[in-house]
């Protein structure tokens, strides 16, 4: 009997150790996500940020290539030579090694030129990621918005239904009429649809949202977190200084500019001849030729004036569109904290007293109602009132939330 019960144990004990096994090598994948996860996943999975991470590497590998010499160019004949007398015949051949070389201030700007490309593309880089970062943080908020509007109507629908059942025994009873009992079923029939349509819109929200992560998190998803409100301290001038230093369009025009120039003195340096160096070695008639040489290119014929000209504009015209950038990026950084500064009055109006006010005309409106002091329709209206106020105050959490988001682009970087 023992010795079977100590059979079962060590069965049981080798089942249960199988089975955390087989749970430490396939965990359970989480449905929670912060923003900071969604943002982190988004950068990595993200199509858009794929290509353009594929792009910057190829930059960096061109730059890198352009740093090497031009390769050689080898030249082998054969041939059968005969003097002119008819008495001398043979076979002749010969090879030629030609390097050429760059004049090394055409070579340094060259490669410049293509150090700023590729700084340039990830730049632009980092503007994708400050697009893709902003897309999930408004689709984050809108789903936080739905969830929130979600858990509010259906308190409201189960508020409903109490005082449904409530006014329903009293209808039966006779101390109210059976009317307002049917205009409150009513509102619970008309609470239900919009839970449903709130419903339909949360599920749109959390594929939209998915779809911008590559469809990586798991069908049944949930985000965490609240539509929080803090604030923004940092005065315009800072914000536009940050704006204006480091935002990743303005770097990307800066290298583009400075591409430009070192494309003027990459042209100019084009005037100064490039050599070639050469090694032979020929088989003739008479014997073996061996040497070396040295070959320029002059630019007698072409110096280089067109190329310089439109050198010159291209830097000019690149240098106007980085100060109407500039522009554009101040007056959307102006824009958008206005916008900002507007959310937070709106939000004071609300933690100044109007919630809370709502909340206890609320219920005094239902305990009027329940008491008979007042009218199914006052109680409705009431209701009603409450609910706009709630909705107006999630919608001020949202708008300042989708501002701040808006602002944290135009400047480039994160707003503590």
């Amino acid at each position: 009997m023992h010795a079977m019960i100590r059979r079962v144990f060590r069965y049981g004990l080798s089942v249960f150790i199988a089975a955390c096994g087989i749970a430490g090598i396939h965990p359970q994948q989480n449905t929670q996500y912060t923003l900071d996860e969604l943002v982190e996943l988004g950068l990595q999975h993200n199509p858009m940020m794929a290509a353009s991470s594929l792009e910057v590497a190829a930059q960096e590998a061109a730059y890198q290539a352009s740093k090497r010499l031009f390769n050689p160019e080898l030249a082998l004949w054969f041939g059968r030579a005969d003097s002119y007398d008819k008495l001398v015949e043979r076979n002749t051949h010969g090879f030629t090694v030609t390097q050429p070389l760059e004049n090394p201030f055409k070579r340094s700007r060259r490669i410049q030129m293509r150090k700023f490309a590729w700084e340039e593309v990830a730049a632009y880089r980092d503007l994708r990621a400050l697009e893709v970062a902003y897309d999930i943080k408004n689709q984050y908020y809108s789903l936080l918005l739905l969830q929130k509007k979600l858990e509010l109507l259906t308190q409201i629908e189960q508020s409903i239904q109490e005082t449904h059942r409530l006014i329903q025994k009293r209808a039966e009873l006779g101390e109210v009429k059976e009317l307002e009992a049917i205009k409150l079923y009513v509102e619970t029939l008309q609470a239900k649809k919009g839970l449903t349509q709130l419903r339909t819109e949360l599920d749109l929200a959390r594929e939209s949202l998915n779809n911008l992560l590559a469809n990586t998190l798991p069908p049944d998803f949930q985000v965490s977190g609240e539509l929080a409100f803090q604030p923004i301290a940092a005065e315009e001038e800072n914000l536009l200084a940050r704006a204006l230093a480091g935002h990743p369009l303005i770097v990307a025009k800066q290298l583009q500019l400075e591409q430009t120039r070192s494309n003027i003195s990459y042209v100019k340096w084009q005037r100064l001849p490039d050599l070639s160096l050469t090694g032979f070695s020929n088989s003739e008639l008479d014997g073996i030729n061996r040497g070396l040489g040295v070959a320029l290119d002059i630019p007698l014929w072409n110096f280089k004036g067109k190329e310089l000209a439109e050198a010159e504009n291209l830097s000019y015209q690149s240098e106007q569109e980085l100060n109407a950038l500039r522009l554009d990026l101040a007056k959307e950084v102006n824009a958008r904290l206005r916008r900002t500064r507007l959310a937070e009055e709106t939000l004071a109006i609300f933690s100044t007293g109007l919630l809370s006010q709502a909340e206890q005309s609320l219920k005094l409106a239902e305990i009027s109602y329940r008491e008979g002091e007042i009218s199914l329709l006052d109680f409705l209206d009431s209701q009603r009132t409450y609910i706009s106020i709630l909705r107006d105050y999630v919608d001020a959490l949202f708008s300042w939330n989708a501002e701040k988001a808006a602002l944290e682009k135009a400047v480039g970087e994160e707003i503590q």
